[in-house]
């Protein structure tokens, strides 16, 4: 599977953790980081829309930036992550394509367990459809 995954400044130590992290556990990782979160998190949303990847991470200072710039665009699902929890049911019951990560929020090993979640995580579909068809009709 490839993964898109970018970060800002604030965010890019923590960003090559967890690429270093995936790419160990066999994932394809495409980083698309700019100096910009606005770009970095487009970057991500761009290549999830163009179909070259299925999942995308974007990282930085608190996760909340990217969480907010990824929601606004038509057909995305992005969750702002920081528990193990989360970073699997936002997959299982939301479609979520990106998960935001705050650098100075969750220390290395967490965030790549939530990443390694994250990607590794199914949809469930069924009931849960109804709620994405709903979102997306909305945008």
């Amino acid at each position: 599977m490839k993964v898109a995954i970018a970060a800002n400044q604030a965010g890019a130590k923590l960003k090559d953790t967890v690429k270093e992290y995936l790419s160990g556990k066999g994932y394809e990782m495409e980083d698309l980081s700019d100096a910009d979160i606005f770009t970095a998190t487009m970057n991500v949303v761009h290549a999830i829309q163009d179909g070259g990847t299925t999942r995308g991470i974007v990282i930085d200072d608190y996760g909340v930036a990217p969480f907010m710039i990824a929601s606004k665009n038509h057909g995305i699902v992005c969750a702002p992550t920081y528990e193990d929890y989360t970073s699997s049911m936002t997959r299982h019951h939301n479609s979520t394509q990106i998960i935001a990560l705050g650098a100075n929020i969750t220390a290395d090993a967490l965030s790549c367990q939530l990443a390694e979640n994250f990607v590794k995580t199914e949809y469930d579909g069924g009931r849960h459809q109804i709620r994405i068809d709903m979102l997306n009709r909305e945008l």
